[in-house]
C-alpha cells in the first residue's frame, strides 16, 4: 500500500479508505478502485466521500463499515 493511498484501520468494523493525487480525476479513480475492492470483501460505504486540497494534492477519503 502506498503512503498516500490505501486503507487505514481505525477500529474493528470501521475503516477509512483514502487516495491522494495532484489530479482530482486520478485521486477519484484510485478511491473508486479501493472502495470497490473493499465492497467485494463485505464493507459498505458510510456517508459520502470527502475531498480536501492542500494546494499540492487532492485528498479523498471514504468511511466504510462492516457488521
Amino acid at each position: 500500500m502506498a503512503e498516500a493511498d490505501g486503507v487505514q484501520d481505525i477500529e474493528r468494523g470501521y475503516i477509512i479508505v483514502r487516495s491522494a493525487s495532484p489530479v482530482f480525476a486520478s485521486a477519484s479513480t484510485k478511491l473508486g478502485a479501493w472502495v470497490a475492492e473493499k465492497m467485494e470483501e463485505g464493507w459498505v460505504p458510510h456517508g459520502p466521500p470527502q475531498a480536501f486540497n492542500d494546494g499540492e494534492k487532492f485528498h479523498l477519503i471514504q468511511a466504510m463499515t462492516k457488521s
